[in-house]
């Protein structure tokens, strides 16, 4: 997407990848694999490739503040509405 926008002479910030979990993003930046990553290991090359040359950032954001688990996740409903308000969707019958 990247090259396709590039190409068309249009400017876009550098993506941001938040993820929850601390673990991928230390391999995300880690250049040394370990033993027990190898079935992840052509995903975590490519993805630390792009790291590196800082076309793409891997961050660490809280599991409370992953508004992406609305899209993946069952939720409470309590839950359920303080992600739905953080991406700014209101309810239509109200």
């Amino acid at each position: 997407m990247q090259s396709l926008l590039k190409e068309l002479k249009i400017v876009c910030a550098t993506p941001v990848i938040y993820c929850d979990n601390q673990s991928t993003v230390a391999l995300s930046h880690n250049p040394v694999l370990h033993s027990r990553t190898k079935h992840m290991e052509l995903d975590i090359f490519f993805v630390r490739e792009k790291v590196l040359d800082l076309s793409l950032i891997v961050s660490h954001i809280p599991a409370t503040d992953q508004v992406a688990d609305i899209l993946t996740k069952s939720l409470s409903q309590a839950r359920f509405y303080i992600l739905r308000h953080k991406l700014n969707v209101i309810d239509s019958f109200q």
